[in-house]
């Protein structure tokens, strides 16, 4: 490539005149607004500015786009840090072909001949400024982070009125405390301050009800397991500072489509390295130990199968829409386009299977035919999860003598009061306790039930707080499930629509399951509830979960 940077074409659907004037763009050859009349590239990296932005994010051919006659110019440069797109187009002939033309590019400014840029850069320096203001701009005015900020402010209120009655119940507390609410409220602006400068345009609902949860989820774990609260708001924190840094990276989201199978196969991988050098803790073993600390490696397979199954289904969801599809003279059966699909999930929960972890493994099937209805809106596809999440329970049943317990102690828990029934037993208790209002934070009893900070915290939850707390917690829920959709309404393709949806459908999936256990309506299951249960690897997937959602939002509203 004659002494060029990077290429890059992205078509921007608003008004660019502005744009083009602030960021000296306009080039006499054609004005924005106005149509093409010959083949030409634009927006075309010199050399004079490869240094300072490295790559354009081209990353193959249908990254760049070549006016045709009658192409209306409203075209803008969309810059990407990415090493090696020079490299690559070097290795695409058709491609260097198909976006250079035929043009020298050592010319001098306001020399350009037909086929060649028709908006140069020449200052990358003032460019580079006025993108930093407009970006810093936009946050400042964004109206979405204005009613985020507002709602941000019953999380604040919600942690220093827990952290008051607390102290009035006379509740142990760890002499940090205030500086662990304070830890959490720094932690909440910072993470709003951040979403003002990489995603102005972002919904303010996912992390607004992400954030009221977590302050809930730190309120009963300074309630039943004080001396881990320190913990739980440090990872709080890093949550938050990876869920901006996910959503910042919105131009890269097309990206993960490519990486698909990488996804599923890192959670293949990933699982069966905990098989081998895992730690087993209650049965199962799904920890492993990452520089002094216990991470469950399950939540991290969370994110790496929604990345596969909006990445595979976004590109094979139209065909799995229609039993048959016609290309060309011949009829094709869509049945074929699952078997990636199928041998990926049985992959995946024949090792958690025999890592004894039954609840990830409903959770995926459950994950799986959420995102087949989404992709495809078939009921067949329903109804044949619902038929395999079925026989695996009951293989489980048979197969493995913790999931029978489990079973059993569901069925007839006063069979076993003062043994294996005992939690089960002392749940229900202290959800009957609660009545409507609940006794009150810190005045109830929940310390009895075991495990009550992670796998029964919502039983906590319904006797202080009462079945009117515990309703405002399961809509929390609602609105965050309602948040994803929405973003994933707006969202140009599936790709994108999958991205949003999937986190929102796991988080309220596994919000429903563990309810679902302590309301003994379902054997229990041992997954946590999304930012509430103690958990640090949950804690900040789910943030992680939260920042694709936001991504997407910006990605989808800034175009």
């Amino acid at each position: 490539m004659d002494d060029i940077a990077a290429v890059g074409v992205f078509e921007c659907l608003g008004d660019l005149d502005a744009v083009a004037d602030g960021l000296r763009l306009r080039h006499p050859a054609a004005a924005f607004g106005q149509q093409v009349t010959q083949r030409e590239a634009m927006d075309v990296l010199h050399d004079e500015v490869g240094l300072a932005l490295v790559a354009a994010g081209v990353v193959d051919r249908r990254d760049v786009r070549v006016l045709q006659p009658g192409d209306d110019a409203r075209l803008a440069f969309e810059v990407a840090i990415r090493s090696g797109a020079a490299k690559e187009l070097d290795a695409d002939p058709a491609a260097e072909a198909q976006v250079l033309g035929e043009p020298d590019f050592r010319h001098a400014p306001g020399t350009e001949q037909p086929f060649e840029a028709i908006s140069c850069i020449y200052d990358i320096g003032s460019v580079q400024a006025v993108v930093i203001l407009r970006a810093v701009g936009r946050g400042l005015v964004s109206r979405d982070r204005n009613a985020e900020l507002l709602l941000l402010a019953f999380s604040a209120g919600f942690a220093l009125l827990a952290w008051r009655a607390l102290d009035a119940a006379a509740t142990p507390l760890p002499a940090t405390t205030g500086r662990i609410v304070l830890q959490f409220l720094v932690t909440a602006l910072l993470g709003h301050l951040a979403l003002r400068a990489v995603a102005p345009a972002a919904s303010p609902l996912p992390y607004a009800a992400a954030m009221l949860l977590t302050a809930v989820g730190l309120a009963f774990v300074l309630r039943l397991a004080p001396e881990v609260a320190q913990n739980q708001a440090n990872w709080a924190l890093l949550g938050v500072i990876l869920m901006a840094a996910t959503a910042g990276a919105h131009r890269w989201l097309p990206l993960l489509r490519r990486y698909r199978y990488t996804a599923a196969a890192g959670a293949l991988v990933l699982l069966l390295v905990t098989g081998f050098l895992g730690t087993t803790i209650n049965g199962a073993r799904l920890w492993i130990s990452v520089g002094g600390q216990i991470v469950q490696t399950t939540e991290v397979i969370k994110l790496l199968v929604v990345v596969f199954l909006a990445g595979y289904l976004g590109e094979t969801g139209a065909i799995l829409a229609v039993p048959r599809f016609r290309l060309g003279d011949r009829t094709y059966r869509a049945l074929p386009y699952l078997v990636p699909l199928a041998l990926a999930v049985a992959g995946l929960m024949a090792v958690l299977a025999l890592l004894k972890d039954l609840g990830s493994v409903a959770l995926l099937v459950l994950l799986t035919l959420s995102a087949l209805y989404l992709a495809t809106g078939r009921k067949l596809f329903i109804a044949g999860g619902l038929v395999l999440l079925l026989a695996t329970a009951v293989f489980g049943y048979y197969a493995f003598d913790h999931a029978r317990t489990r079973i059993d102690v569901w069925l007839n828990p006063y069979d076993d009061p003062s043994g294996a029934g005992y939690q089960t037993i002392q749940s229900s208790y202290a959800v009957e306790a609660g009545g409507v209002t609940g006794s009150g934070l810190g005045l109830g009893q929940p310390e009895v039930i075991p495990a009550a900070a992670t796998d029964y915290v919502f039983s906590a939850i319904a006797e202080e707080l009462g079945m009117a707390g515990a309703a405002a917690v399961v809509l929390l829920y609602v609105l965050l499930l309602f948040a994803g959709l929405r973003v994933a309404m707006e969202a140009r393709d599936l790709h994108l629509q999958l991205l949003a949806a999937l986190p929102a459908c796991l988080l309220a999936i596994q919000a429903a399951v563990i309810i679902a256990g302590n309301l003994r309506l379902i054997p229990t299951t041992g997954i946590t509830l999304p930012f509430v249960s103690y958990g640090g690897s949950s804690l900040v997937v789910n943030f992680v979960l939260i920042g694709l959602v936001l991504a997407v939002s910006q990605r989808t509203r800034a175009a």
